[in-house]
């Protein structure tokens, strides 16, 4: 297996996210005549969220040159490009979430301190990087896995910088702390923000900084997907559905990271 399109499952709620996204997956993966691989157990014990920079422990995946490693709760557009297929660079393939809310230097500073993040230098122009979407070489195997390991050793210390962040999963998040590493050693490319366009501020660019009628509004499409006839749940949701469907036309991944509701919306 020279190069393959990865996910991680690895419970219920898990699933019941990858169940509605799966089939933009496996569509997409026929497109590019790529192999499509769900791991299902973690290779990282209880840290389940690193389990996305470890993958080369998993043994199907040993061989691979490079992996194209999805969130579960990304819809693949059936437009989306050749990303994994045409990626030539030894450097980790990912894109900056904070560029797409247009963040300022005063909060990006301050993410990576409510996430305890060690920095043991300044990065000029220092940026917040999505880990939902990772293209991830071989080449960058070593590396991922010394940053899993710092982090471990650190978070088992009793001098570790506390995490301040009012995420409830603010100790065991990886993404802060992949985040730094990758800028800090100069590990990754920017792949464009189409290959990970965030649903949200894709919601507040294009629609309204207000969400909440939204979200009400999709968690009832939520609540009762399974509970209405499918004719009349598309006659409800009609409108909301229309606007999920023309952001997926303009990404070629859409990434419904925070709240889920609107995941329901792009169900086929």
């Amino acid at each position: 297996m020279e190069k393959a399109i990865v996910g991680v499952c690895y419970d219920s709620r898990q699933r019941r996210i990858l169940d509605i996204t799966y089939p933009s997956w496996r569509r997409y993966a026929e497109r590019q005549k790529l192999p499509l691989v769900i791991v299902e157990r973690s290779w990282a014990g209880e840290d389940f969220y690193w389990n996305k920079h470890l993958l080369f422990r998993v043994p199907e995946l040993q061989q691979a040159s490079c992996l194209l490693f999805l969130d579960n709760d990304i819809f693949v557009s059936p437009d989306a490009g050749p990303l994994l297929r045409e990626w030539v660079s030894p450097l980790i393939g990912a894109t900056s979430e904070s560029t797409q809310i247009g963040s300022s230097q005063e909060s990006i500073l301050r993410y990576y301190e409510d996430y305890g993040v060690h920095e043991p230098k300044a990065i000029p122009n220092l940026e917040i990087v999505n880990t939902g979407v990772l293209v991830i070489p071989r080449e960058q195997a070593e590396f991922l896995e010394r940053v899993y390991r710092d982090w471990k050793e650190r978070k088992a210390a009793r001098n570790r910088p506390a995490a301040t962040a009012k995420d409830p999963f603010a100790l065991e998040a990886d993404q802060p702390h992949v985040s730094y590493a990758l800028q800090a050693e100069n590990r990754y490319r920017d792949f464009g923000a189409s290959y990970n366009t965030l649903w949200w501020h894709w919601y507040a660019r294009n629609v309204s900084r207000r969400r909440m009628p939204f979200l009400l509004r999709a968690k009832a499409a939520a609540l009762t997907l399974d509970r209405l006839p499918r004719s009349l749940w598309h006659v409800l949701f009609r409108s909301e559905r229309a606007l999920f469907a023309r952001a997926l036309r303009e990404a070629a991944l859409l990434h419904v990271a925070g709240s889920k509701s609107p995941l329901f919306l792009g169900t086929d």
